[in-house]
C-alpha cells in the first residue's frame, strides 16, 4: 500500500491548463459538471493516446491504459478537493501532496479535514466506492 500511496502522489499534480480550467468555471456551474470537464481535459495528458497516434500495435495498448489509469487515480483527489475548495471554501489552496501519507489521507488533508477519525472515515469511504 504505502508503494502505491507513492506512485499516486509522483503522479497526481495536475496539469496547469486543468488547474486554470477548475479555477475558472463560474461558481453555480455544478460540481459534478467541473468535474466532468476537468476529466475530460486531462485527455491531453494521454499516453494511450499518443502512443496510438504514433501506431503503437494493440499488443501494447494495455501499457499505456495503465498508465493512463494510474495517471487518472492519482489525479482524481486533487481535481475532486479543488472544486470542494472553490465550491464551498472560496477557492482556498489544496495545499501540496505528500508521499508519505496514502491517497485518502491527502484526500482528507486537500479537503481541509485533518482529524484522524475524519481520515479513517474517508479511507473506509474510498475503499467501499472505488
Amino acid at each position: 500500500m504505502k508503494a502505491l500511496s507513492v506512485e499516486w502522489a509522483s503522479r497526481a499534480d495536475l496539469p496547469n491548463h486543468v488547474v486554470g480550467l477548475l479555477n475558472n468555471f463560474p461558481s453555480n456551474l455544478h460540481p459534478m459538471a467541473q468535474f466532468s470537464a476537468a476529466i475530460a481535459a486531462l485527455h491531453s495528458e494521454s499516453k494511450f493516446a499518443k502512443a496510438y497516434q504514433d501506431g503503437i500495435p494493440k499488443t501494447k495498448y494495455w501499457e499505456y491504459v495503465y498508465e493512463d489509469a494510474m495517471d487518472l487515480i492519482a489525479k482524481l483527489p486533487p481535481v475532486a478537493a479543488t472544486i470542494y475548495r472553490n465550491v464551498y471554501k472560496d477557492g482556498t489552496s489544496i495545499g501540496p501532496i505528500k508521499q508519505d501519507l496514502d491517497w485518502s489521507h491527502n484526500f482528507s488533508n486537500m479537503l481541509g479535514f485533518e482529524g484522524h477519525e475524519f481520515i479513517e472515515l474517508m479511507r473506509l469511504y474510498l475503499t467501499i466506492h472505488r
